[in-house]
């Protein structure tokens, strides 16, 4: 299968037909929210992507007013298993996406909410607008950061920030965003944003194949050696953290500005 305009998914689209395609988000009425859909389409979507020769780049932007406001708080939950399903299927999709053979370009506007927040750190280039709010509220919530996405973020903002995005929960714009190194490239609008992945994209069209490929793998292999293997308790702590009364307590009270109590789990 190889991904082309023509393909159809139920949460994303892949648009273009030459060697720059766009990976869109495509829930904009729910500002792309993340369901076990919409992650079971980008892996899909990913795998015709990487099995196309003809693309070289990945450009993944989000269908309206922002990249993605992270989790689909209406989609139901379930057990503990579902939770350890579901976060397995992330991690598959991220590590897939990640992983591409085609250089990846990440535009970054709007909301981007926990793993809406982590998804441009799987691209090997990201492009930020001034309409950005990105917050990483999963421990905010009762919940670990999953997708196996801890080791990208802290190679992307380094270990300190990394800790304070995750652990504080706050809210960041693409300024204080920018400092931190997380982006390749700023503009002034979100308008500025398809125009400037393009010039990007064609500046790696313009190199050779091969060694573009090549080089990302390697540079990949020596940032994240450990990734995998520091990452192997993500899905046990997510089915447990589902039942903590902690957890729970996070979750109902996330919203409130009142001291939260917290029980012994």
């Amino acid at each position: 299968m190889t991904a082309d305009a023509a393909t159809a998914f139920e949460t994303v689209r892949v648009d273009g037909d030459g060697p720059v395609r766009h990976l869109v988000l495509n829930r904009p009425e729910v500002h792309n929210a993340v369901n076990a859909q919409l992650v079971a389409d980008v892996h899909a979507a990913c795998l015709a992507l990487d099995a196309d020769p003809g693309v070289r780049v990945v450009i993944v932007r989000g269908e309206g007013k922002s990249l993605s406001s992270g989790a689909d708080l209406k989609q139901q939950r379930g057990s503990s298993l579902d939770s350890m399903l579901g976060s397995k299927h992330g991690a598959r999709m991220y590590d897939t996406l990640m992983h591409l053979n085609p250089i990846t370009i990440a535009l970054c506007h709007g909301y981007m909410i926990g793993g809406g927040g982590v998804l441009p750190a799987a691209c090997d280039f990201r492009i930020g607008s001034p309409s950005i709010s990105l917050t990483l509220n999963e421990v905010s919530i009762g919940f670990n950061l999953t997708w196996h996405s801890v080791p990208a973020l802290v190679n992307l903002v380094g270990p300190h920030r990394a800790k304070e995005m995750l652990i504080l929960g706050r809210t960041y714009g693409m300024e204080e965003l920018d400092k931190f190194g997380f982006f390749t490239e700023t503009v002034s609008s979100d308008d500025e944003l398809v125009p400037a992945a393009e010039r990007l994209a064609a500046a790696v069209v313009n190199q050779p194949p091969v060694p573009v490929t090549a080089s990302k793998a390697s540079i990949n292999a020596q940032a994240m050696p450990l990734g995998r293997a520091i990452n192997h308790l993500d899905h046990v702590a997510v089915g447990y953290m589902g039942k903590s009364d902690s957890s729970r307590t996070a979750r109902q009270t996330y919203f409130d500005q009142n001291e939260r109590n917290w029980s012994d789990d």
